[in-house]
């Protein structure tokens, strides 16, 4: 009798579990994207354990930014920017061998608009409410099909940030920019990042170091792409820190699943079944082990605007999209060690509409959430899966060396 009852117990709380995830599953915001395929069909068999491409984008949202915060300046008024996204990311989550990869577009890569002949920066592209544009000008241009969307604003990114109780990111040497407000004045620290300061460290793009052997501060001088960069490496620590209080916490996985649909906006075939299987199949994911790429470009002017021309035809760039096209796997995972901070290289990637600042992307939808609700409220046993393809696709080994300064891997400071 006892043991029937606390088995009905179980039950009744595994299903109330559930109910939740899937009222607040439901209650996000949705749009409508073309099918990747192409064909129309938008229906997933049950445990489908398939690798997909998530599209994640970030935009502006400064209503959550507390006035008096030190950091407040360095938002500024939006509204003159018009709708950009800074931040455009392709996640690839790979349920059955257990990876996951994320590659960022830099926001003034030169491409073609999708339907046409005409040339822009990719960002123009974007639009948060109707992301069909940007997912065919990514297709169009670099053969990448997206299945999913989910676009992530700054009250977002803060409140999952607050969430996990900040992150940690390791500072060798001080840290500053003056445009965003954002400081670490102590050389070794192991700052913890929350809320504004957290975006205004994701959103530096100024970023400075002060070099003990000179004496002076030291400029990171490759801009976007050292600041695309610091936002790979801490979304790594924010996902990890994330999965695995999650798991544990449910109070944690319960204002880390508030903060994160209340402000997201995915596309109508994310389902709270299809998330829920994906967090089951995920469960036991490292974060620590995702890879972070960025599609390879050269600065250039063009019509007097700064750009970045991609360079589809070198060795880099054609592993990446093998990968995300599905005609090839991550064999392996390329490391994220990096060396202390020192001077380097300009490139000219700086622009007029660099001016904005860059808006933090949050791959939560993916591993974060569902990873924790997958392996608390659906129970023992883990999602069936449709027979598995024998076809075999080779295997890569992607080495990409990150550009500007990036904290290392630090022990002594884990997330």
């Amino acid at each position: 009798m006892i043991f029937n009852t606390v088995v009905a117990i179980i039950t009744i709380a595994a299903g109330s579990g559930l109910l939740y995830a899937n009222w607040k599953l439901g209650s996000r915001q949705v749009v409508t994207i073309d099918s990747a395929s192409g064909d129309g069909n938008i229906d997933l068999p049950a445990g489908d354990l398939s690798a997909k491409n998530y599209l994640i984008t970030g935009s502006d949202n400064t209503a959550c930014i507390d006035p008096d915060s030190p950091f407040a300046g360095g938002f500024g008024d939006r509204s003159a920017f018009g709708e950009r996204s800074d931040s455009i990311m392709v996640v690839r989550v790979s349920p059955r061998d257990g990876t996951a990869a994320i590659l960022s577009f830099p926001r003034d890569l030169w491409v073609t608009e999708a339907g046409s002949t005409r040339k822009n920066r990719i960002n123009a592209n974007f639009n948060k409410k109707d992301p069909n544009r940007l997912i065919r000008t990514i297709k169009q241009n670099f053969g990448i099909p997206i299945d999913h969307y989910v676009n992530i604003d700054f009250c977002t990114f803060k409140d999952v940030v607050d969430a996990v109780g900040g992150v940690r990111v390791p500072f060798p040497f001080k840290a500053r920019d003056k445009r965003t407000g954002f400081k670490v004045m102590k050389a070794g620290a192991c700052a913890t990042l929350r809320g504004d300061e957290a975006l205004a460290y994701i959103r530096s793009r100024k970023y400075d170091f002060y070099d003990p052997m000179t004496g002076k501060w030291t400029r990171d001088g490759t801009s976007d792409w050292g600041r695309i960069n610091r936002q790979q490496d801490f979304i790594k620590r924010m996902t990890r820190k994330a999965l695995d209080r999650a798991r544990t916490n449910p109070k944690v996985a319960s204002e880390i699943m508030n903060a994160t649909l209340e402000n997201v906006i995915t596309d109508d075939r994310i389902t709270p079944l299809m998330l829920l299987q994906l967090g089951q199949a995920m469960k036991n994911y490292d974060a620590g082990t995702m890879g972070s790429y960025t599609m390879p470009g050269t600065g250039q002017m063009i019509e007097e605007m700064a750009v970045i021309v991609p360079e589809l035809e070198s060795e880099i760039a054609k592993k990446i999209i093998a990968l995300y096209r599905g005609e090839a796997s991550l064999a392996t995972r390329a490391s994220t060690t990096t060396t202390v901070p020192r001077p380097v290289p300009t490139v000219p990637t700086e622009s007029a509409a660099g001016t904005s600042g860059a808006t933090p992307a949050f791959i939560g939808a993916a591993a974060t959430i569902l990873g924790a609700l997958g392996s608390r409220t659906t129970g023992a046993t883990p999602p069936t899966t449709s027979p598995a393809t024998t076809t075999t696709i080779p295997a890569v080994v992607i080495e990409q060396n990150p550009r500007g300064i990036v904290p290392p891997n630090d022990p002594a400071c884990p997330y």
